[in-house]
């Protein structure tokens, strides 16, 4: 029987947290409290923009997701465990920030650049943990 991503722990929790949804994750961002900038993640040494060192910043959450703008399918692993071929693109999540993730989907034909991708989680039972995935928006309620 699988749990529930909510009986886990984050994969990487600087990076997100599950939504109210169960499913879908937040990311969390720093507002910096001198030029009112996101800086992802919420725990950078400073100020993407202007390099203020966040000592006062805010934590924001935000819903996880942004603009696919390229994939590649990985055919070597690039972390221990990770399940070959995979793919994985840049993502703009926020204006002037762009991370890279591995996008849920079986082969390339369904992605496309400019589309909507939505984080979700995905459950490693035998970890304890969910790590993050991006699917595209309109298949993220059944992923």
């Amino acid at each position: 029987m699988t749990q529930p991503a909510s009986a886990l722990r984050p994969l990487h929790p600087t990076l997100y947290r599950l939504a109210q949804d169960g499913h879908s994750l937040d990311f969390l961002f720093a507002q910096c409290p001198a030029c009112s900038a996101l800086t992802f993640p919420s725990n950078a040494p400073g100020c993407m923009q202007c390099g203020d060192p966040l000592r006062d910043a805010q934590t924001l959450r935000r819903p996880g997701g942004g603009e696919l703008l390229e994939f590649v399918t990985l055919h070597v692993p690039l972390t221990p465990g990770m399940v070959v071929p995979s793919i994985a693109g840049d993502v703009r999540i926020a204006p002037g920030i762009v991370e890279e993730g591995v996008i849920g989907v079986k082969d390339e034909g369904s992605l496309r650049p400019g589309m909507r991708l939505r984080a979700v989680a995905e459950p490693d039972e035998a970890q304890g943990v969910y790590a993050c995935r991006f699917v595209p928006e309109e298949q993220g309620a059944s992923a």
